[in-house]
């Protein structure tokens, strides 16, 4: 296939069937039909993108999370945290509370939670 068939002309013409009247002629060649199929390509791809992309469609794609479930996400996280610090409150009240009810020496609760604040910040 040398460089003469790309640039070599053809015609396409649409005739009716019962008087052959010409309807509709293309004249095209392949280098040309080759660069409007592309161009087609990438312009009905350059669309879906956009469509997809920058509209609330892209929240129908599994696993996209939208605005409302991100900020979501971060208060039960920030929740959560506070509940964990809670319940170590209640680990060391009711441990101090055994100790009271044993008779044993009490345990400053406030170094305690400073202590292990420290320990769960440098783990992290």
């Amino acid at each position: 296939m040398g460089k003469n068939n790309l640039n070599k002309v053809y015609r396409l013409s649409i005739s009716e069937d019962d008087s052959h009247r010409m309807i509709r002629s293309f004249r095209f060649s392949r280098l040309g039909l080759a660069v409007t199929a592309i161009t087609a390509f990438v312009v009905v791809l350059g669309g879906l993108y956009a469509l997809i992309a920058l509209t609330p469609l892209r929240t129908t794609i599994p696993g996209y999370p939208d605005a409302h479930f991100r900020r979501q996400a971060v208060d039960n996280a920030i929740k959560i945290d506070s509940l964990e610090s809670a319940i170590t409150r209640w680990k060391l009240y009711s441990e101090n509370l055994s100790r009271v009810l044993s008779g044993d020496n009490t345990i400053n609760l406030d170094s305690l939670l400073l202590a292990r604040e420290a320990a769960d910040s440098l783990s992290k």
